[in-house]
């Protein structure tokens, strides 16, 4: 029996400002699977995890994911001058009902979700933004 794809991209074309980043592109992502994203600084790497997670719109092709799955990216350098404390940014996309969920990933992240941004290192920011 087939399993069900995590993801799925087909046919996908993107184009900046007339160059082609990449065109015909498809692949499947199913339970399991492992990836590695390869390639030069500019060759489309985090465009393409953009598009992966719906937040950058391909100009041709289809993406398809599943209900009940959802795709997120965290960026390579997150912002979080508008923040006082790690908590603060990985509680900012949250409801407040789901607060609780900052602390257990917290606890798995270690890292402290009370500490300053201004005294965090890289380390505890990127564990913020893993448990955004």
């Amino acid at each position: 029996m087939a399993r069900a794809p995590l993801i799925q991209l087909s046919d996908i074309s993107l184009t900046f400002g007339g160059h082609p980043i990449f065109s015909d592109l498809g692949f499947v992502v199913q339970t399991g699977d492992r990836l590695s994203l390869v390639g030069r600084n500019g060759s489309g790497k985090s465009t393409l995890m953009k598009v992966m997670a719906g937040l950058v719109e391909a100009d041709t092709g289809h993406r398809v994911i599943p209900p009940g799955v959802s795709v997120g990216y965290m960026e390579q350098d997150p912002d979080l001058s508008q923040f006082e404390t790690l908590g603060d940014f990985a509680l900012s996309s949250l409801d407040v009902s789901e607060h609780y969920k900052v602390e257990i990933a917290a606890e798995g992240l270690k890292f402290d979700p009370d500490r300053p941004v201004k005294t965090a290192s890289g380390g505890e920011r990127r564990r913020a933004a893993l448990a955004k």
